[in-house]
Protein backbone atom coordinates (compact mmCIF):
# COMPACT_ATOMS: atom_id res chain seq x y z
CA UNK A 1 0.00 0.00 0.00
CA UNK A 2 3.16 2.05 0.59
CA UNK A 3 4.06 2.22 -3.43
CA UNK A 4 -0.26 3.36 -3.95
CA UNK A 5 0.55 6.03 -1.35
CA UNK A 6 3.34 7.44 -3.44
CA UNK A 7 1.84 7.13 -6.68
CA UNK A 8 -1.05 9.42 -5.22
CA UNK A 9 1.18 12.03 -3.89
CA UNK A 10 3.26 11.51 -7.10
CA UNK A 11 -0.07 12.19 -9.47
CA UNK A 12 -0.77 15.18 -7.58
CA UNK A 13 2.62 16.87 -7.81
CA UNK A 14 1.70 16.21 -11.42
CA UNK A 15 -1.32 18.46 -11.25
CA UNK A 16 -3.66 15.62 -12.18
CA UNK A 17 -7.07 16.63 -11.58
CA UNK A 18 -8.36 15.15 -7.63
CA UNK A 19 -11.47 12.98 -9.34
CA UNK A 20 -8.75 11.31 -11.66
CA UNK A 21 -6.52 10.72 -8.87
CA UNK A 22 -8.92 9.41 -6.21
CA UNK A 23 -10.18 6.96 -8.98
CA UNK A 24 -6.81 5.55 -10.06
CA UNK A 25 -5.89 5.14 -5.46
CA UNK A 26 -9.70 3.25 -5.30
CA UNK A 27 -8.90 1.02 -8.84
CA UNK A 28 -5.31 0.05 -7.34
CA UNK A 29 -6.51 0.03 -3.71
CA UNK A 30 -9.61 -2.74 -5.40
CA UNK A 31 -6.97 -4.39 -6.81
CA UNK A 32 -4.62 -5.00 -3.97
CA UNK A 33 -7.35 -6.30 -1.82
CA UNK A 34 -8.36 -8.37 -4.65
CA UNK A 35 -4.92 -9.86 -5.00
CA UNK A 36 -4.85 -10.09 -0.98
CA UNK A 37 -7.73 -12.45 -0.75
CA UNK A 38 -5.47 -14.74 -2.73
CA UNK A 39 -2.66 -14.46 -0.65
CA UNK A 40 -1.35 -12.16 -3.77
CA UNK A 41 0.90 -9.23 -3.94
CA UNK A 42 1.55 -6.90 -6.97
CA UNK A 43 5.28 -9.16 -7.27
CA UNK A 44 3.51 -12.35 -8.05
CA UNK A 45 0.46 -11.55 -9.29
CA UNK A 46 -0.01 -13.10 -12.65
CA UNK A 47 -2.03 -12.98 -16.14
CA UNK A 48 -4.95 -14.90 -14.79
CA UNK A 49 -5.20 -12.95 -11.73
CA UNK A 50 -5.22 -9.72 -13.83
CA UNK A 51 -7.74 -11.14 -16.29
CA UNK A 52 -10.30 -12.38 -13.20
CA UNK A 53 -10.11 -8.57 -11.03
CA UNK A 54 -10.52 -7.22 -15.05
CA UNK A 55 -13.73 -9.28 -15.25
CA UNK A 56 -15.09 -7.77 -12.25
CA UNK A 57 -14.25 -4.30 -13.59
CA UNK A 58 -16.13 -5.33 -16.87
CA UNK A 59 -19.64 -6.40 -14.65
CA UNK A 60 -19.12 -2.86 -12.73
CA UNK A 61 -19.01 -1.25 -15.92
CA UNK A 62 -15.26 -0.12 -14.47
CA UNK A 63 -13.16 -1.56 -17.61
CA UNK A 64 -13.09 2.04 -19.28
CA UNK A 65 -9.42 3.05 -21.38
CA UNK A 66 -8.36 5.11 -17.98
CA UNK A 67 -8.64 2.24 -16.10
CA UNK A 68 -6.13 -0.09 -17.98
CA UNK A 69 -4.47 3.34 -18.71
CA UNK A 70 -3.55 3.39 -14.37
CA UNK A 71 -2.21 -0.10 -14.60
CA UNK A 72 0.56 1.20 -17.05
CA UNK A 73 1.20 4.16 -15.63
CA UNK A 74 1.54 2.45 -12.27
CA UNK A 75 3.53 -0.11 -13.24
CA UNK A 76 5.88 1.87 -14.63
CA UNK A 77 6.10 3.92 -11.57
CA UNK A 78 7.33 0.79 -9.37
CA UNK A 79 8.96 -0.54 -12.34
CA UNK A 80 6.93 -3.88 -12.82
CA UNK A 81 7.24 -5.17 -15.87
CA UNK A 82 4.76 -7.55 -16.12
CA UNK A 83 1.98 -4.86 -14.72
CA UNK A 84 2.85 -2.91 -17.85
CA UNK A 85 2.56 -5.30 -20.21
CA UNK A 86 -0.96 -6.73 -19.35
CA UNK A 87 -2.13 -3.25 -19.14
CA UNK A 88 -1.09 -2.76 -22.44
CA UNK A 89 -2.02 -5.96 -24.33
CA UNK A 90 -5.50 -4.82 -22.89
CA UNK A 91 -5.28 -2.53 -25.57
CA UNK A 92 -3.63 -4.04 -28.37
CA UNK A 93 -6.30 -4.71 -31.06
CA UNK A 94 -8.71 -4.14 -28.86
CA UNK A 95 -11.15 -2.37 -31.39
CA UNK A 96 -10.75 -5.15 -34.12
CA UNK A 97 -14.05 -6.81 -33.08
CA UNK A 98 -15.68 -3.52 -32.92
CA UNK A 99 -14.51 -2.21 -36.18
CA UNK A 100 -15.41 -5.22 -37.97
CA UNK A 101 -19.22 -4.93 -37.08
CA UNK A 102 -19.00 -1.18 -37.87
CA UNK A 103 -17.50 -1.86 -41.57
CA UNK A 104 -19.98 -4.44 -42.07
CA UNK A 105 -22.82 -2.21 -41.32
CA UNK A 106 -20.62 0.47 -44.07
CA UNK A 107 -20.38 -2.09 -46.54
CA UNK A 108 -23.21 -4.53 -46.26
CA UNK A 109 -25.93 -3.11 -44.07
CA UNK A 110 -27.56 -3.35 -40.58
CA UNK A 111 -29.27 -6.79 -41.66
CA UNK A 112 -26.13 -8.40 -42.91
CA UNK A 113 -24.21 -6.94 -39.79
CA UNK A 114 -26.64 -8.56 -37.24
CA UNK A 115 -27.22 -12.32 -38.90
CA UNK A 116 -23.22 -12.41 -38.80
CA UNK A 117 -22.96 -11.40 -34.73
CA UNK A 118 -26.55 -13.27 -33.91
CA UNK A 119 -25.70 -13.90 -30.52
CA UNK A 120 -22.35 -12.27 -30.11
CA UNK A 121 -21.69 -9.13 -28.82
CA UNK A 122 -18.88 -6.61 -29.59
CA UNK A 123 -16.53 -7.75 -26.83
CA UNK A 124 -15.82 -5.24 -23.57
CA UNK A 125 -12.51 -4.34 -23.15
CA UNK A 126 -10.24 -5.81 -21.01
CA UNK A 127 -11.72 -9.49 -21.88
CA UNK A 128 -9.14 -12.78 -21.01
CA UNK A 129 -7.18 -12.89 -24.30
CA UNK A 130 -8.05 -16.58 -23.84
CA UNK A 131 -11.93 -15.79 -24.75
CA UNK A 132 -10.95 -14.13 -27.61
CA UNK A 133 -10.33 -16.39 -30.13
CA UNK A 134 -14.14 -17.71 -30.33
CA UNK A 135 -15.14 -14.59 -31.58
CA UNK A 136 -12.77 -14.74 -34.52
CA UNK A 137 -14.01 -18.49 -34.86
CA UNK A 138 -17.44 -18.11 -35.19
CA UNK A 139 -17.67 -13.73 -36.65
CA UNK A 140 -15.26 -14.72 -39.71
CA UNK A 141 -16.60 -17.72 -40.39
CA UNK A 142 -20.14 -16.52 -40.29
CA UNK A 143 -18.68 -13.98 -43.02
CA UNK A 144 -16.62 -15.94 -45.05
CA UNK A 145 -19.23 -18.49 -45.15
CA UNK A 146 -21.82 -15.87 -46.23
CA UNK A 147 -19.50 -13.80 -48.86
CA UNK A 148 -16.86 -16.69 -49.78
CA UNK A 149 -12.60 -16.81 -49.16
CA UNK A 150 -11.75 -13.86 -51.82
CA UNK A 151 -14.22 -11.43 -51.19
CA UNK A 152 -13.78 -12.03 -47.10
CA UNK A 153 -9.79 -11.86 -47.96
CA UNK A 154 -10.35 -8.42 -49.79
CA UNK A 155 -12.75 -7.45 -46.93
CA UNK A 156 -10.25 -7.87 -44.40
CA UNK A 157 -7.08 -6.81 -46.25
CA UNK A 158 -8.53 -3.39 -46.02
CA UNK A 159 -8.18 -3.82 -41.91
CA UNK A 160 -9.39 -3.74 -38.59
CA UNK A 161 -7.00 -1.73 -36.90
CA UNK A 162 -7.36 1.66 -36.42
CA UNK A 163 -5.14 3.86 -38.77
CA UNK A 164 -3.54 5.73 -36.03
CA UNK A 165 -3.19 8.53 -38.08
CA UNK A 166 -1.20 10.88 -35.68
CA UNK A 167 0.76 8.01 -35.08
CA UNK A 168 2.33 8.09 -38.49
CA UNK A 169 1.75 10.94 -39.23
CA UNK A 170 5.81 11.95 -39.00
CA UNK A 171 6.83 9.24 -41.23
CA UNK A 172 4.63 10.88 -43.70
CA UNK A 173 7.05 13.61 -43.32
CA UNK A 174 10.13 12.05 -43.08
CA UNK A 175 9.38 10.57 -45.94
CA UNK A 176 8.57 13.77 -48.19
CA UNK A 177 11.98 14.86 -46.69
CA UNK A 178 13.86 11.74 -48.29
CA UNK A 179 15.44 11.60 -51.47
CA UNK A 180 13.46 8.40 -52.04
CA UNK A 181 12.13 5.15 -50.72
CA UNK A 182 15.37 3.30 -49.92
CA UNK A 183 16.65 6.63 -48.35
CA UNK A 184 13.32 6.42 -46.30
CA UNK A 185 13.31 2.57 -45.62
CA UNK A 186 17.20 2.92 -44.48
CA UNK A 187 16.27 5.69 -41.97
CA UNK A 188 13.39 4.19 -40.48
CA UNK A 189 15.26 0.79 -39.72
CA UNK A 190 18.35 2.99 -37.96
CA UNK A 191 15.63 4.32 -36.10
CA UNK A 192 14.13 1.13 -35.22
CA UNK A 193 17.54 -0.30 -33.78
CA UNK A 194 18.64 2.71 -32.05
CA UNK A 195 14.78 2.49 -30.43
CA UNK A 196 15.21 -1.14 -28.99
CA UNK A 197 19.05 -0.63 -27.95
CA UNK A 198 17.85 2.46 -25.89
CA UNK A 199 15.16 0.27 -24.31
CA UNK A 200 17.84 -2.50 -23.88
CA UNK A 201 20.31 -0.04 -22.19
CA UNK A 202 17.85 1.78 -19.99
CA UNK A 203 15.68 -1.38 -19.04
CA UNK A 204 12.41 -0.77 -20.46
CA UNK A 205 9.85 -2.50 -22.47
CA UNK A 206 9.39 -1.99 -26.38
CA UNK A 207 5.53 -2.42 -26.19
CA UNK A 208 5.24 -6.14 -24.05
CA UNK A 209 8.58 -7.14 -24.52
CA UNK A 210 12.11 -7.06 -23.00
CA UNK A 211 14.86 -6.30 -25.52
CA UNK A 212 18.68 -7.85 -24.42
CA UNK A 213 20.97 -8.66 -26.72
CA UNK A 214 20.10 -11.74 -28.24
CA UNK A 215 16.80 -9.57 -29.31
CA UNK A 216 19.16 -6.98 -30.83
CA UNK A 217 21.41 -9.43 -32.93
CA UNK A 218 18.72 -11.05 -34.24
CA UNK A 219 16.47 -8.10 -35.54
CA UNK A 220 20.17 -6.72 -37.04
CA UNK A 221 20.34 -10.12 -38.87
CA UNK A 222 16.35 -9.76 -40.13
CA UNK A 223 16.71 -6.85 -42.14
CA UNK A 224 12.73 -7.64 -43.46
CA UNK A 225 11.63 -6.01 -39.59
CA UNK A 226 10.51 -2.95 -40.03
CA UNK A 227 11.76 -1.27 -42.88
CA UNK A 228 11.79 -4.36 -45.55
CA UNK A 229 13.70 -5.75 -48.27
CA UNK A 230 12.56 -4.02 -51.50
CA UNK A 231 13.43 -5.66 -54.63
CA UNK A 232 11.59 -3.44 -57.83
CA UNK A 233 8.21 -2.48 -56.48
CA UNK A 234 7.91 -4.96 -54.06
CA UNK A 235 8.75 -4.14 -50.25
CA UNK A 236 8.77 -7.33 -47.96
CA UNK A 237 8.40 -6.81 -44.84
CA UNK A 238 7.89 -9.01 -41.62
CA UNK A 239 7.32 -9.14 -38.09
CA UNK A 240 9.59 -9.17 -35.26
CA UNK A 241 8.17 -11.41 -32.76
CA UNK A 242 5.65 -10.78 -30.32
CA UNK A 243 7.63 -12.43 -27.64
CA UNK A 244 11.16 -12.60 -29.79
CA UNK A 245 13.89 -13.66 -26.84
CA UNK A 246 11.16 -16.76 -25.75
CA UNK A 247 11.16 -17.65 -29.58
CA UNK A 248 14.70 -17.60 -30.20
CA UNK A 249 14.72 -19.73 -27.54
CA UNK A 250 11.88 -22.41 -27.78
CA UNK A 251 12.44 -25.45 -29.43
CA UNK A 252 8.77 -26.65 -29.76
CA UNK A 253 7.15 -25.20 -32.78
CA UNK A 254 4.16 -24.72 -31.45
CA UNK A 255 5.03 -22.82 -28.97
CA UNK A 256 7.41 -21.48 -31.31
CA UNK A 257 4.50 -19.69 -33.58
CA UNK A 258 2.44 -18.80 -30.17
CA UNK A 259 5.54 -16.56 -29.16
CA UNK A 260 5.93 -14.65 -32.80
CA UNK A 261 2.44 -14.53 -33.21
CA UNK A 262 1.13 -10.73 -32.01
CA UNK A 263 -2.83 -10.72 -33.06
CA UNK A 264 -4.91 -10.79 -30.03
CA UNK A 265 -7.31 -12.58 -31.54
CA UNK A 266 -5.47 -15.50 -33.11
CA UNK A 267 -3.09 -16.31 -30.35
CA UNK A 268 -4.24 -18.66 -27.56
CA UNK A 269 -5.96 -20.77 -30.09
CA UNK A 270 -2.18 -21.58 -31.29
CA UNK A 271 -1.76 -22.54 -27.34
CA UNK A 272 -4.31 -24.71 -26.96
CA UNK A 273 -4.38 -26.46 -29.73
CA UNK A 274 -7.53 -24.80 -31.54
CA UNK A 275 -6.14 -22.76 -34.38
CA UNK A 276 -6.96 -25.17 -36.88
CA UNK A 277 -10.43 -23.49 -35.93
CA UNK A 278 -9.70 -19.94 -37.18
CA UNK A 279 -10.28 -18.77 -40.83
CA UNK A 280 -6.36 -18.86 -42.00
CA UNK A 281 -8.02 -15.90 -44.04
CA UNK A 282 -8.04 -13.54 -41.21
CA UNK A 283 -4.42 -12.72 -40.90
CA UNK A 284 -5.18 -10.77 -43.85
CA UNK A 285 -6.25 -8.03 -41.04
CA UNK A 286 -1.87 -8.08 -40.50
CA UNK A 287 -1.69 -7.47 -44.14
CA UNK A 288 -3.90 -4.35 -43.76
CA UNK A 289 -2.07 -3.05 -40.78
CA UNK A 290 0.51 -2.10 -43.26
CA UNK A 291 -1.38 -1.08 -45.76
CA UNK A 292 -2.79 1.60 -43.66
CA UNK A 293 0.81 2.68 -42.21
CA UNK A 294 1.87 2.99 -46.44
CA UNK A 295 -1.33 4.71 -47.41
CA UNK A 296 -0.47 7.20 -45.00
CA UNK A 297 3.05 7.52 -45.65
CA UNK A 298 2.54 7.17 -49.48
CA UNK A 299 -0.43 9.41 -49.47
CA UNK A 300 -2.14 6.77 -51.99
CA UNK A 301 -3.33 3.64 -52.26
CA UNK A 302 -1.78 0.28 -52.16
CA UNK A 303 -1.72 -3.48 -52.00
CA UNK A 304 -0.81 -5.46 -49.34
CA UNK A 305 -0.34 -9.46 -49.63
CA UNK A 306 -0.21 -11.92 -46.86
CA UNK A 307 2.87 -14.38 -47.59
CA UNK A 308 3.45 -16.05 -44.81
CA UNK A 309 2.05 -16.47 -41.59
CA UNK A 310 2.40 -18.66 -38.49
CA UNK A 311 -1.19 -19.59 -39.06
CA UNK A 312 -0.41 -21.18 -41.85
CA UNK A 313 2.71 -23.13 -40.68
CA UNK A 314 5.30 -20.79 -41.65
CA UNK A 315 7.95 -19.89 -39.06
CA UNK A 316 7.55 -16.33 -39.56
CA UNK A 317 4.71 -13.93 -40.81
CA UNK A 318 5.67 -11.87 -43.96
CA UNK A 319 4.16 -9.35 -46.26
CA UNK A 320 4.56 -8.17 -49.83
CA UNK A 321 3.99 -4.12 -49.94
CA UNK A 322 2.98 -3.22 -53.57
CA UNK A 323 4.88 0.06 -54.20
CA UNK A 324 3.19 2.77 -56.51
CA UNK A 325 5.16 2.89 -59.92
CA UNK A 326 5.90 6.61 -59.10
CA UNK A 327 7.52 5.87 -56.03
CA UNK A 328 9.99 3.23 -57.40
CA UNK A 329 10.48 5.24 -60.29
CA UNK A 330 11.57 7.85 -58.36
CA UNK A 331 14.93 6.05 -58.02
CA UNK A 332 15.62 6.36 -61.63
Amino acid sequence: MDDIDRFKQRLFEKENPPDKVEDSVTLLTDYYEFLQKSNKNLENANSEDFYKFSEILIEQGRNTGFSYEVFIIFGQFINNHALIKLGREVFDGSEVMANLSKRLIEEYGQDFRDEIFQDIAVPPLGIDPKDKPEYTKKLISRFQDKVGEQICEEFLAKGLRDPYYEWRKPDRERFLKSKNIDEFLAEKRKRFIKSLEEHEKEGTLFFTQEINQEVLEYVKNQPGIEGGVRKGNVLTVSKIPHETSKYLNEEDEMLKAYYYCHCPWVKESIKDGSVDEIPNVFCNCSGGYYKNYWEIVLDQPIKVKTVKTVLNGDPICEFDVILPDDIVKKLD
